[in-house]
């Protein structure tokens, strides 16, 4: 249900989710969980289902593009960082 309000929010203001995102569910001393919500979901690209609990820390990343939803390769170095 995430994954579909991402992609209802995006088209709303004519972006593209970008492919290969993750959210994580977070818990102490550990930022990448195991249960992920996926920013768009393609055919090669899916994620299990899980339910919300009273408690739970998500880590929501949420990325568009004005492009294709597809990441590129550029010279830069990225400088962004999750700790």
């Amino acid at each position: 249900m995430v994954t579909a309000k991402i992609q209802e929010v995006a088209t709303e203001f004519e972006v593209e989710p970008l492919q290969g995102v993750l959210s994580h569910k977070t818990k102490k001393h550990l930022n990448d969980g195991n249960e992920v919500i996926i920013n768009k979901e393609t055919p090669d690209q899916r994620v299990d289902d899980w339910t919300f609990e009273a408690g739970d820390v998500i880590h929501l990343d949420v990325y568009t593009t004005s492009g294709d939803g597809m990441a590129r390769k550029a010279e830069t170095r990225c400088t962004v960082f999750k700790r």
